[in-house]
């Protein structure tokens, strides 16, 4: 396998990890506000 494919392999795969880490990330934080907020509320 050519270097360049390696280098190319690698930043799929960093990429795809750091897209799920982060909408992870962005669906924890949604949960969590709407919980405050709908402990707010009732």
């Amino acid at each position: 396998m050519p270097l360049s494919q390696i280098g190319f392999y690698l930043d799929t795969y960093i990429g795809v990890t750091y897209r799920c880490q982060r909408i992870k990330r962005g669906l924890t934080h949604t949960y969590i506000s709407e919980s405050y907020v709908m402990t707010y509320v009732s």
